[in-house]
């Protein structure tokens, strides 16, 4: 389950801050599958992506939430957007344009969010192409990090993170069964949208298992609120991924393959309402070998992954046959290792070392010649973190980190750029009765330039000239947060639990890189450090769950200004709250739930930007069937309609009209 949310005024005091609080941190909420009454833990979903520990994310001193893998197969997700909506402070530019998504956290977007799956960086930002081709089927819990983070994920992390993990063979395997498989097909009716997967699994040896998937998904034009089309959003869409694991004595190895291909018409600007259109071929591929250690008492709790990562956009604008490459090439390894300690009866240590190394090598090209806009690049980036989570008295845990980064970024003909940056954070949460926690941070982060935002040339609005800057600085933040986190049981019905967190933070941006353009469309555009900027915000997140009830609230509020033009920021997105209510049928395996989604509108921008005005009310319902009778075992059903009412709207950051009613349906077979 995905944990909703709503707004709270602030007459209902600390009760109502508790209750919208804290739990799309703990939305993996599984269904119940038999009579039994669900227990509070069922709502504690854990994560690694906070503090590269094991912990619910309930009690992470930092905003994290945690979708899994019922949520997603309940959404029947076409693209990440679906999955994170009610996600706060998380928005997803370039929709309904599923390729042309970018995720946006607490008002940062592109390169200063960063996105990981299965642990592979994916580096990939081109302008208006997209950032995030991945299969939503595959996945099975998505982490979203928001706040600078920079001490355990290095150069990009100011906005935050979103780590993705796709599903193995024992999520999917029975228990007792060593081989199995799964059929889901369905469609959506907005976009006419088709699809199947076919996923092999099983467990060949003790030690060992194997999964192997492939989809195929083919799909029109989405249609928005008023019935026009949203043109060229339809999509042909073949993903596929085989990973397979070993443990022998406490080693553990895991390799895994991705692939994803998407053959579209879409505007070259694909997240704007550009009419220059083109025939594009988006092809992600990815491999990543990753080695795990538990041992030597509780010194060896090891994990560390080298991968690569391939991003290829070739395209031919219909207008005038020109040939496009897009090309990024990614390869790295990201290592860690956590030892723990007793140091007294009352004081714990937890000491998590890592280092991660990447190297970024990216091509354009134009009719066969380099292409300036996306100019031939390479950067390496090594990084060193050191974390230390004393547990003193149970109570009271206190987390100091520290991280140094070096990078250098170069391109033929031009100057290099490089710089070592040290990033530090400090948090500590503190148990102030067993069912309330108290936490705060500071976390420092950074991001270096980006290799087009450096070494970029060509020319700008046909007449206007790109002029290269190799002296750009990195961006870098501070971030300020404090909050609660609440955790009750039985609070209305035997067994059942309430789970919420709420905080409050200011992060304060210097050196924001900027496309400067000087002396209009016969001038020159450069990218400079200009902009210091604040986003401050609050984000609240609740979550219930009994044996037949269940519903979550989130709400999220930003504002962003520009310290340097004192004006506000550009790229905050609206208000925004949810509300999810459900019931359960235990013995019949279903569950149906409405949600609710609020959008505020945003009219405060910065000037020559568009606002958009008004409330808007989104209206989701769902239901998902698992057979109860053994003559149906192995069978799922999923239906849910997604806005209802058949609104006609846009949303703040994106350029287009979002799509209407969607009435979708999804069916799966386990044998």
């Amino acid at each position: 389950m995905k944990v909703f949310g709503g707004s709270i005024s602030g007459r209902c005091g600390f009760a109502a801050i508790a209750i919208v609080g804290v739990s799309a941190l703990t939305g993996n909420v599984a269904s119940a599958q038999d009579v039994e009454i669900v227990q509070a833990t069922t709502l504690d979903s854990i994560t690694v992506t906070g503090t590269r520990t094991e912990k619910p994310a309930i009690e992470v001193p930092a905003a994290v939430t945690v979708v899994g893998q019922e949520a997603i197969e309940e959404s029947q997700a076409k693209s990440l957007d679906d999955i994170l909506e009610t996600v706060p402070g998380l928005e997803m530019s370039g929709g309904p344009r599923d390729t042309a998504e970018q995720p946006s956290i607490r008002g940062f977007t592109g390169e200063r969010v960063v996105v990981r799956v299965d642990g592979v960086r994916k580096n990939f930002e081109s302008g208006h192409r997209g950032r995030v081709f991945v299969e939503p089927s595959l996945l099975k819990q998505v982490d979203v990090l928001r706040g600078p983070s920079s001490t355990l994920y290095g150069s990009g992390a100011i906005g935050g993170v979103i780590a993705m993990e796709t599903v193995d063979a024992f999520d999917l395997l029975d228990p007792g069964q060593t081989l199995g498989a799964r059929v889901r097909t369905g469609f959506h009716t907005s976009n006419s949208q088709r699809f199947v997967t076919t996923t092999v699994y099983g467990t060949p040896t003790e030690n060992t298992d194997v999964l192997a998937s492939l989809t195929r998904s083919s799909a029109g034009n989405y249609t928005d609120g008023s019935g026009n089309d949203v043109p060229g959003s339809g999509d042909s869409i073949l993903s596929g991924m085989a990973k397979g694991s070993a443990v022998f004595g406490g080693h553990g190895l895991e390799a895994n393959v991705q692939t994803f291909k998407d053959d579209h018409i879409i505007p070259t600007a694909a997240n704007t309402n550009s009419t220059d259109f083109a025939d594009r071929v988006t092809n992600e591929k990815s491999a990543a070998l990753t080695y795990s250690y538990e041992g030597l008492g509780n010194w060896l709790d090891t994990r560390a992954t080298a991968y690569y990562s391939r991003t290829d956009i070739r395209e031919i604008r219909l207008s005038d046959r020109r040939h496009q490459t897009t090309e990024l090439d990614t390869i790295g390894i990201d290592a860690a290792n956590t030892s723990r300690f007793d140091m007294a009866d009352w004081a714990k240590l937890n000491l998590t070392a890592g280092l991660e190394a990447f190297q970024d090598r990216q091509l354009g090209t134009t009719n066969g010649a380099p292409r300036q806009e996306f100019p031939s690049a390479e950067r390496n980036t090594q990084g060193y973190f050191l974390q230390a989570e004393f547990v003193l008295y149970e109570d009271l845990t206190v987390t100091p980190s520290t991280r140094f980064d070096y990078y250098h970024l170069n391109a033929n003909g031009q100057s290099d750029n490089e710089e070592g940056e040290f990033s530090s954070q400090f948090s500590v949460s503190y148990r102030v009765a067993p069912w309330l926690t108290a936490f705060g941070s500071y976390a420092e982060a950074f991001r270096a330039p980006s290799l087009t935002e450096l070494f970029v040339g060509g020319t700008h609005f046909v007449f206007n000239t790109f002029v290269a800057n190799p002296d750009l600085r990195p961006e870098f933040a501070r971030n300020k947060e404090v909050g609660l986190a609440t955790s009750f049981s039985d609070v209305l019905l035997e067994g059942d639990a309430l789970r919420m967190k709420g905080s409050v933070y200011r992060n304060d941006v210097e050196d924001l890189i900027e496309l400067q353009v000087v002396g209009g469309i016969f001038g020159t555009s450069t990218n400079v450090n200009v902009t210091d900027a604040r986003v401050e915000g609050v984000e609240l997140e609740a979550g219930y769950e009994s044996k037949t009830v269940f519903g979550a609230m989130t709400y999220a509020r930003l504002r962003g200004d520009d310290l340097t033009d004192n004006e506000p920021l550009g790229g905050i997105p609206e208000d925004k709250a949810s509300v999810t209510v459900g019931y359960k049928w235990p013995v019949d395996g279903v569950r149906a739930g409405w949600r609710t989604i609020y959008y505020g509108g945003q009219e405060r921008v910065p000037a020559g930007t568009v606002p958009v005005k008004g409330d808007k009310f989104i209206h989701d319902l769902f239901v998902s069937w698992t057979p109860k009778d053994k003559d149906l075992d192995g069978l799922r059903l999923d239906f849910g309609v997604d806005n209802v009412f058949d609104k006609d709207y846009q949303r703040f950051l994106s350029d287009l009209r979002e799509a209407g009613r969607n009435a979708k349906l999804s069916l799966s077979y386990k044998f």
